[in-house]
């Protein structure tokens, strides 16, 4: 048959001219075939944009039409027929590459599971569906919010498989599988999404000070911070609070609200205090975070870092070097002849919920002054490591992280500082001013895991 010259539109300037090019519908995913003493039933998924499909048996060695200008999705061959068929979708300007029969079906239709791996979805809106089924020629699974249809899955395996969608509110998806005679059955599953304001368990008043009982606040015990007489803390619906004392007589007699700050994330650890701000880490719902930091008496003055690509679960880390000027003349110069000396990295410490360390400028928490890896880290961080100084190792610094069930010890990031090799050197330098150390950055981008143990 004859089919029509496609063209595509080219705009120079002012002027469209269209040139010729070949074009064709898409082939069909699934050709299933039910074998049948009364004539074999030939089913295929649909094709959007196909106006007729052909379909061609095998026989004697070669390819013979059935049907030419065919409308549907479902066709009974005779008894005769050969068993082994393929289809080709077609419009009026040209034909696929023909599809060939790519499923015998023989039992009968049955929806042997329908499940998902959650029940409501997880931190990034996502929740995965699987099916396995038997005896179908199709199946479709869609999915409505508030009951209005919001996405469809039309030409899915007909035998099983696994698909991954994001909900945005209470969600039903519908799975319909159709047999070879257009019976149908269907199933269905209700995911939630992750609750607002998360239940609270009634809790017990006991002798001691409990400020925040009455408060009727979901509160993340995590991110508990007391510091001057006052309590930090956030709620799960994504607030961040300062309660300070009202005190008679040196005492505290009443607990109230001094602000809360509404945020589009949660803090899931507890805030830092540096100098008068209040630096905390915001995890989003979509799976980002960033770091941001308030006036810690007025909760104003509020400033983030941009958002990053991984959520920031654990609190930022305020890292400061020991001066230089506290050293005695001694300890430098032993130091430069029994090892080479080096000095943390100052800066904010953010550590990504990937495993990713990022070292921020103090001043500007906009400029990124190193990046760094965790290597071999298996799980994610979802607590705030601690920086420690071994004194088995020369009080070499390092960080604890917990690593799932078990806890690592890493590296901390250092200036290197090269020195002279000789005590006169040093005192020599010293006394007349001259600074001795010339530093360099490390310049691995990884950071050394020195230790695992399991919990």
């Amino acid at each position: 048959m004859e089919f029509k010259q496609a063209y595509a539109p080219i705009s120079v300037g002012k002027i469209t001219t269209f040139i010729p090019i070949e074009r064709a519908p898409d082939a069909p995913v699934y050709v299933s075939v039910q074998p049948s003493d009364a004539g074999d039933k030939l089913v295929w998924s649909a094709v959007d944009s196909a106006k007729f499909y052909f379909i061609e048996q095998y026989i004697n060695g070669k390819w013979e039409m059935v049907n030419a200008n065919y409308q549907g999705t479902q066709y009974t061959l005779p008894k005769s027929a050969s068993g082994v068929y393929r289809v080709t979708a077609c419009d009026e300007y040209g034909c696929a590459k023909a599809k060939q029969q790519n499923r015998v079906v023989s039992e009968p239709l049955a929806v042997k599971a329908f499940y998902t791996n959650r029940s409501q979805v997880d931190d990034y809106q996502r929740v995965s569906l699987s099916w396995e089924i038997s005896g179908a020629a199709t199946v479709s699974i869609t999915r409505y919010e508030q009951g209005r249809k919001v996405e469809s899955w039309l030409n899915i395996n007909p035998s099983r498989g696994t698909l991954t969608s994001n909900v945005r509110s209470l969600a039903d998806f519908r799975l319909v599988a159709k047999d070879f005679n257009g019976e149908t059955i269907a199933r269905k599953l209700r995911i939630a999404t992750l609750p607002e304001n998360p239940v609270k368990l009634q809790g017990a008043k006991g002798k001691y000070t409990q400020p925040l009982f009455h408060s009727g606040l979901d509160i993340v015990s995590r991110s508990m911070l007391v510091k001057h007489g006052s309590v930090y803390f956030s709620t799960h619906d994504g607030q961040l609070m300062r309660y300070s004392a009202e005190k008679q007589n040196g005492a505290a007699v009443e607990w109230k609200k001094s602000w809360s700050l509404k945020l589009d994330g949660v803090v899931n650890n507890a805030p830092v205090m540096k100098a008068d701000k209040l630096l905390f880490s915001v995890s989003l719902r979509n799976g980002t975070g960033k770091m941001c930091r308030v006036n810690a008496s007025t909760g104003g003055e509020k400033e983030c870092t941009e958002i990053k690509s991984s959520a920031l679960i654990a609190s930022p880390l305020i890292i400061k070097s020991a001066s230089k000027s506290t050293e005695s003349l001694f300890s430098r110069a032993v130091s430069f002849v029994s090892r080479p000396s080096s000095q943390l990295i100052e800066g904010v410490y953010l550590f990504r919920r990937d495993g990713v360390v990022e070292i921020l400028d103090p001043n500007d928490m906009h400029k990124e002054i190193r990046t760094f890896g965790i290597p071999d880290f298996r799980n994610e961080v979802v607590s705030t490591p601690i920086l420690i100084s071994d004194p088995d190792n020369n009080f070499e610094e390092h960080f604890i992280v917990e690593d799932g069930l078990d806890v690592i010890g890493v590296e901390a990031p250092k200036h290197t500082l090269q020195q002279s090799s000789s005590i006169v050197e040093a005192a020599r330098e010293w006394f007349n001013g001259n600074e001795v150390q010339n530093e360099s950055e490390q310049s691995s981008d990884t950071l050394k895991v020195l230790w695992r143990k399991r919990l």
